[in-house]
């Protein structure tokens, strides 16, 4: 069956997103590049809430970003899209679709019409509710080697869970990348 997993860059302090949700400070390079889309190929489907979908929806469809990341304008644009709003019903971006309730029973709908695993990008309402429910089987941690001092921190309003590092792999850039599983 498939897994869920999360992938974010996070600040040493903890910061996922800027005041404003901004991300475009995250420290990358080319095999930084590379080897996240090595992992997120091993998904099909990507779940996110309305605020990260606002952010994306505006970017992935549009020429820029098969300019600036071919590769990934490829997944983002192919992968069938989950997104989680009582406000939004529909969207001009291809393989959408919407949600508006959270439940075990939606993800298990989910899971069910995947062949690959889930990913989620960004979204951390989203992630912390499925954490909630026990719903998370993976944690990709991009460890940015900066501190923000201010923005959303990812792990604010966790419940307490036993994670294992299952790897970890230095960038030139700075970056480590971190996989943890949740213990169940």
């Amino acid at each position: 069956m498939s897994s869920i997993f999360v992938s974010n860059s996070i600040t040493l302090d903890g910061i996922f997103s800027g005041p404003d949700g901004d991300t475009g400070w995250f420290t990358s390079d080319e095999e930084l590049m590379h080897y996240n889309l090595e992992r997120l190929n091993r998904a099909d489907t990507i779940l996110m809430g309305c605020t990260t979908y606002d952010l994306m929806g505006g970017y992935w469809p549009g020429t820029q970003a098969q300019r600036d990341f071919a590769g990934a304008y490829q997944f983002m644009n192919e992968s069938q899209k989950h997104i989680f709003s009582r406000i939004l019903k529909e969207s001009d971006w291809h393989r959408c679709i919407f949600h508006n309730e959270i439940s075990q029973e939606v993800i298990s709908h989910i899971k069910a019409s995947t062949s690959k695993d889930i990913v989620i990008l960004g979204s951390g309402e989203l992630s912390m509710q499925l954490h909630k429910l026990g719903l998370i089987d993976e944690y990709h941690v991009l460890l940015d080697p900066q501190i923000k001092g201010e923005g959303r921190r990812f792990f604010d309003d966790m419940h307490l869970s036993k994670l294992k590092l299952e790897n970890i792999k230095k960038f030139k850039c700075g970056v480590a990348y971190l996989q943890y599983k949740v213990v169940k």
